[in-house]
C-alpha cells in the first residue's frame, strides 16, 4: 500500500486515514476528493459500512474497494453497495494506476455532463424568456401601430368639421358681434379660442402621427446645410424679433434630411418665440464629438422655465415658461420622436429668465 501511495503521489494529491470512522469524518469536509480507495477490513467500521454510509447521504465520490477479500459474494455486496470498482490483492500496480484514471475520467465526464445540462437548461430558459418578451415587443407594436393609426384617422376626420365650428365663430363674432352684451361677446369669444387652440392640436397630433411612418432610412446628411434651410424657413419671424442666429461648425451625420431640418426648424423657432423682451435674442447652434455620437445644442438667452418640474417633450405638455407664452404642446414632442426615430436622445436645461439649452444626439 505504501508502494501504492507514492505512485498516485506522482500524479494526484493523495489523503489517508486510519480507519473507517477517519474516513468518514474527512469525507464530510469539503473539498469533497476525486476518488475514495477503501480497504474492507478496516479498525472500527469496516469498507463495506463506510461504503453504505457514503453513498447513504448522498455524497456523491467514486469509490474503489481494494481488499484481500476474494470472494464473489464479497465483490457483489461491494458493488451492491454503490463501489465503482472491486480490486483483489494482491494488485498488479499499473493495473490498479489504469482502473483509477478511468474512475475519475468517468467522474469528470460526469460531471461536466452535468455542468453541459445545467448551462442548456439556463439557455433554454433564457430562450423562452426572450422569446416571451418578443411576443409582448410584437404586441404592443402591433397594438402601437393600430393606436397611432386611430389617431391620425381621428384627427383627420375631426380636422374639418371643427374648421367649421372655427369659421362659423369667427362669422358670428364679426357680424353680430356688437348686437351682444358684454357676457355674450365673451362666450362667443371662448368658443372661438377653444376652437383655434383644438384646431392647432389636431394639427399638432397629425404632425406627430407623420413622423415616424415618413423617417426615411439614415445616410450621410449635412447638419450645416440642414440648420440653415430651417433658419430661411424661420426668415419672417427671425427679421420681426430681429434675432442673431449664429451656427456653428455643424457636421456630417447619418440621419434623414428633412426630419433633421424640422428638428432645427423647432427649436430654433422656440427659441426665437420664447426670448425675453429685454435683451436682444440670440440663439446659438453648435455641435461637439463624444465617443461614437455627435452632440448638438440650440442655446438661447430667452426667459427659460422650470426644467425640473415639467417633462418639457411630453405630447400636449405645454411648457410654463418664467414669464410670456405659452407653447402648443406638440414641437418638442415632434423633437423627441425625430431624434429617437434617427437613433439619438434629447434632453433640456433651462433656468428662468436666463435662457435654455435643447441638446440632442445622433450617430
Amino acid at each position: 500500500c505504501l508502494v501504492l501511495e507514492d505512485l498516485l503521489q506522482a500524479c494526484y494529491e493523495v489523503e489517508t486515514a486510519t480507519d473507517g470512522a477517519a474516513a468518514l469524518s474527512r469525507l464530510e469536509r469539503e473539498p469533497v476528493p476525486d476518488l475514495v480507495l477503501l480497504d474492507v477490513v478496516m479498525p472500527g467500521l469496516d469498507g463495506f459500512e463506510v461504503c453504505r454510509r457514503l453513498h447513504f447521504h448522498s455524497r456523491d465520490v467514486p469509490v474503489i474497494f481494494l481488499t484481500g477479500l476474494d470472494s464473489p459474494r464479497d465483490e457483489e455486496y461491494g458493488l451492491s453497495l454503490g463501489a465503482d470498482d472491486f480490486i483483489h490483492k494482491p494488485f498488479v500496480v499499473p493495473l490498479v494506476l489504469a482502473r483509477v484514471r478511468n474512475v475519475i475520467g468517468r467522474r469528470e465526464s460526469a460531471l461536466r455532463q452535468r455542468q453541459i445540462a445545467v448551462i442548456e437548461a439556463r439557455l433554454a430558459e433564457q430562450q423562452r424568456v426572450a422569446d416571451a418578451m418578443q411576443a409582448v415587443i410584437e404586441r404592443l407594436t402591433v397594438m402601437n401601430t393600430e393606436l397611432e393609426r386611430f389617431a391620425f384617422v381621428a384627427a383627420h376626420d375631426l380636422r374639418e368639421p371643427l374648421r367649421s365650428v372655427a369659421s362659423f365663430a369667427q362669422l358670428l363674432e364679426r357680424h353680430l358681434g356688437n348686437s351682444l352684451d358684454q357676457t355674450g361677446r365673451d362666450y362667443l369669444h371662448y368658443v372661438v379660442e377653444g376652437a383655434r387652440r383644438m384646431h392647432e392640436m389636431i394639427g399638432g397630433l397629425l404632425a406627430y402621427s407623420y413622423v415616424t411612418s415618413n423617417v426615411g432610412p439614415p445616410a450621410p446628411v449635412s447638419a450645416l446645410a440642414a440648420c440653415r434651410v430651417a433658419v430661411e424657413s424661420l426668415e419672417s419671424i427671425i427679421r420681426d424679433s430681429r434675432a442673431e442666429i449664429v451656427i456653428g461648425d455643424l457636421p456630417e451625420v447619418r440621419a434623414d434630411e428633412l426630419p433633421l431640418m424640422q428638428l432645427f426648424q423647432n427649436l430654433i423657432g422656440n427659441a426665437v418665440k420664447f426670448r425675453s423682451a429685454g435683451r436682444p435674442c440670440r440663439v446659438e447652434v453648435t455641435a461637439r464629438r463624444e465617443a461614437e455620437e455627435w452632440i448638438f445644442s440650440v442655446a438661447d438667452n430667452g426667459i427659460g422655465f422650470e426644467s425640473a418640474e415639467q417633462d418639457v417633450f411630453e405630447l400636449f405638455r405645454r411648457v410654463r415658461p418664467h414669464d410670456g407664452p405659452t407653447g402648443s404642446g406638440v414641437g418638442l414632442a415632434i423633437c423627441k420622436r425625430i431624434v429617437q426615430t434617427l437613433g439619438g436622445r434629447i434632453w433640456a436645461e433651462s433656468r428662468p429668465g436666463e435662457g435654455s439649452v435643447f441638446s440632442f444626439s445622433l450617430p
